[in-house]
């Protein structure tokens, strides 16, 4: 069976904590939340400042985002003196949020694709709901869940989705390799 889909099912993300803080899985409102506030965390790349990954933190675990208090001040002083520690943790939010428990598809080379300007996450909380998951449950379900089931209603509505399975990956590589 594909390990990224056993990943997104088996992971016990629900007891991790960040910061001190214990997070709740990562969601697709955790997802728009971080849009919101443009969080670089999102984006990847090097210009993660100590205080973005603390507000990210605090949006995962359900914290407001308020006048720093002595517990943030805490952390943010011992990401700013220790760089290996602010890596590490920057490393364990990005393990978190599970992205590479997503399936993966083989893509198709189609020129001209129109999209409809509904952003994606929105179009996968439509989908679980149109199918019958509640509203907040399509919201807080751990993200790569929501994108497992919603690839699997929509194959079973006739879409031409095709997982890349991470056997398929490994032979792939395996073939480059030969």
């Amino acid at each position: 069976m594909d390990r990224r889909f056993l990943s997104a099912f088996t992971d016990p993300s629900d007891q991790v904590k960040i910061l001190g803080r214990r997070v709740s899985p990562f969601c697709l409102l955790h997802r728009v939340q971080l849009e919101a506030i443009d969080s670089p965390l999102l984006k990847g790349g090097t210009d993660i400042r100590p205080s973005d990954l603390l507000v990210a933190v605090k949006i995962c675990a359900g914290e407001p985002i308020s006048k720093p208090t002595f517990k943030d001040s805490w952390y943010l002083g011992r990401m700013n003196r220790s760089e290996k520690y602010f890596i590490q943790q920057i490393v364990r939010f990005s393990e978190f949020v599970l992205i590479e428990s997503w399936p993966k598809f083989w893509e198709k080379k189609d020129k001209g694709q129109e999209t409809s300007g509904i952003p994606w996450v929105l179009s996968i909380v439509t989908g679980l709901i149109r199918n019958g998951i509640s509203e907040e449950r399509a919201w807080t379900m751990p993200e790569s869940q929501a994108i497992w089931i919603q690839s699997a209603f929509a194959v079973g509505h006739g879409a031409e989705l095709k997982v890349l399975t991470t056997e398929d990956e490994e032979l792939l590589a395996k073939l480059e390799t030969e």
